[in-house]
């Protein structure tokens, strides 16, 4: 009988335990919790540092889009693959965002590669460039992709919107 209740003992004071554990691993989790939301909350958008980037495309005959890559200052900011309703929805007039966040004030080089397919070329490329400043105001760039004026490959072009 002295056994059993010694045991009882042993497995409250075990159960004790496991419910303070638990109590302050719930308690980490709750104060990690807002240790996450201060920092999100910390990145949000600043309006004088923020750098949009759409991509705008025209009907272009013989042309399949593929890919777009965006490189700021050199290194890869955003690369995305284009399914085929994208690209129905960028040929009727839509836009799409290849890039929305915050870039350090200063002097920026935005470097925009398409990839596509054109007849006699299932790799073609284009690339342009430009110099943008951030830090004073929301920054929007369009890259616009439309049928070439003078030659029958797409053209690529980049526009600052004030």
């Amino acid at each position: 009988m002295v056994a059993l209740a010694e045991e009882t003992a042993s497995g409250a004071a075990r159960f004790a335990q496991l419910d303070a554990d638990t109590e302050q691993v719930l308690n980490e989790v709750a104060a990690l919790g807002a240790e996450m939301a201060a920092l999100e909350e910390a990145r949000e958008l600043s309006p004088k540092t923020q750098l949009l980037v759409l991509v705008s495309v025209d009907a272009i005959p013989f042309f399949q889009l593929d890919a777009i890559q965006l490189q700021i200052d050199e290194h890869t900011a955003s690369f995305h693959q284009y399914t085929p309703r994208e690209l129905a929805a960028l040929q009727q007039g839509g836009s799409h965002r290849l890039f929305w966040d915050n870039v350090p004030a200063g002097r920026h080089q935005l470097t925009v590669s398409m990839m596509g397919r054109v007849p006699k070329d299932p790799d073609f490329q284009r690339e342009i460039a430009m110099v943008t400043i951030t830090g004073v105001g929301r920054r929007v760039v369009e890259v616009r992709i439309s049928p070439g004026k003078s030659q029958p490959f797409p053209e690529l072009a980049l526009k600052e919107w004030k």
